[in-house]
C-alpha cells in the first residue's frame, strides 16, 4: 500500500506546486520585465503628429522616425540607477542620428520612473497584477513626483497580446487615464509596453470641438518599429 501511495502523493505534491507557481506567474509580476534597462538597447520609433486647425476645418500631419539609446548610468543621492536616454532624429543632410534631447529613466521601489525636462513621470506601478484592472485603490498619479496636475491612471489590461499596427506582441500590460474625456473635449492618455522590450505604443489626444464645431488641438500615435 505504501508503494502506491508514495509515488500518487508525489504527483500530487508536484502538480499542487506548478499550480501555484503557474498562479503566480499569471496575477502577479514583479513588473521590471516592462520597464527593461540597459545600456547599449536601441529603439526605434515612428511618430504620427496631426494638428487640427479649429477655424479652417484643416488637418495638418506629420511623420517621423526616432531613435532611443541607453547610453550610460549613474546613482543618484537616494541609491536608485538610473539610466540616461539620448532621442535622436535622423539628419537625411549629414546622413546620421543626431541627439536632439537626453532624459532619464529609472525603478526607484515600486515605481517606473521616466524623467523628461526634470518632470519625474510614474510609468508603471509594481507589481503588475491582474487584480490591478480592477477597482480604485490600484490607481496611481502619474504626477505624484511633480507639480503638475493630478492625472490617475492605471491598468486596463495586463499579461495580452497587443499589435501596434507595425508589429505584434504577445506579453503586454496597458495604462490609462482612469476617466478620460471623450467626446467635445478629448483628453485620452494610452501607453502600452511589452515584456523584455518596454514601450511599443502610446497615443495621446488633447483635441476639442469648442469652436464652431470644428476640431481643434492635436493627436499624437507613437508606435516601436520592427
Amino acid at each position: 500500500m505504501q508503494k502506491l501511495f508514495s509515488p500518487v502523493l508525489a504527483l500530487l505534491l508536484i502538480l499542487s506546486v506548478c499550480a501555484c507557481r503557474s498562479n503566480k506567474e499569471e496575477l502577479v509580476l514583479k513588473g521590471n520585465e516592462y520597464f527593461p534597462l540597459k545600456t547599449g538597447v536601441i529603439r526605434l520609433y515612428e511618430i504620427d503628429s496631426f494638428i487640427y486647425n479649429n477655424y479652417t476645418g484643416d488637418i495638418d500631419s506629420f511623420k517621423r522616425n526616432f531613435r532611443e539609446e541607453i547610453k550610460n548610468f549613474f546613482v543618484d543621492n537616494a541609491g536608485d540607477t538610473n539610466y540616461t536616454v539620448d532621442l535622436s532624429y535622423y539628419n537625411t543632410v549629414r546622413v546620421k542620428w543626431e541627439v536632439q534631447q537626453s532624459y532619464v529613466r529609472k525603478i526607484s521601489g515600486n515605481y517606473a520612473v521616466e524623467n523628461i525636462y526634470n518632470r519625474p513621470e510614474v510609468k508603471l506601478l509594481f507589481p503588475i497584477s491582474k487584480y490591478k484592472t480592477k477597482g480604485a485603490s490600484y490607481v496611481w498619479n502619474l504626477n505624484m513626483f511633480n507639480d503638475g496636475e493630478g492625472a490617475n491612471v492605471k491598468y486596463t489590461a495586463v499579461f495580452t497580446p497587443f499589435d501596434n499596427s507595425r508589429q505584434a506582441f504577445n506579453d503586454c500590460v496597458k495604462v490609462e487615464y482612469q476617466k478620460p474625456e471623450t467626446g467635445v473635449v478629448n483628453n485620452v492618455y494610452e501607453e502600452v509596453y511589452a515584456k523584455n522590450v518596454g514601450l511599443v505604443y502610446r497615443h495621446i489626444d488633447r483635441s476639442d470641438y469648442l469652436t464652431q464645431g470644428k476640431r481643434g488641438g492635436y493627436e499624437i500615435f507613437v508606435r516601436l518599429l520592427p
